[in-house]
């Protein structure tokens, strides 16, 4: 499984974050909030220890989500529709930027989580090949001795 290791390698968290933003927000155009995890597991791949994984899918995804709501902010009447939301819970109709905090915070647990779950994924499979690999090189050399 060298091929893992060769083909993602440790980029760093401002390389992966980079990534996991541009990510993010083209998967946020096809409507589904739960490809973040995606997102951010992209992101855990290119790091090597699961603090950076975390932190790349969670800054990545909080930078994107933030992106978006920005611009529906400047274009459609976002914050009247949280306002409303809000006010449904019986809370002021001023608070309703608190939903947009509280969608972008899920975005970015969602990325970090996916994040740290890329990297134990690729983990995992790289400890099981290497272990298939060297059971199957100890098979091939205990068979060749008389």
């Amino acid at each position: 499984m060298a091929i893992l290791k060769e083909g993602f390698k440790d980029v760093g968290v401002v390389p992966a974050l980079i990534i996991v933003i541009v990510l993010a927000i083209a998967l946020q155009l096809t409507g589904a909030w739960v490809t973040m995890l995606v997102a951010g597991a992209f992101g855990g791949l290119f790091t090597r220890r699961h603090l950076r994984a975390f932190l790349a899918g969670f800054l990545g995804v909080g930078v994107a989500w933030s992106i978006i709501f920005l611009y529906l902010i400047s274009t459609t009447p976002v914050i009247a529709i949280s306002g409303f939301f809000i006010g449904l819970l019986g809370l002021s109709g001023n608070l309703g930027v608190i939903v947009i905090v509280i969608a972008i915070i899920i975005g970015a647990l969602l990325g970090g989580f996916g994040g740290v779950m890329g990297r134990a994924v690729l983990e995992l499979v790289e400890s099981r090949g290497i272990r298939s690999i060297e059971t199957e090189e100890a098979r091939s050399q205990s068979q060749l001795k008389p």
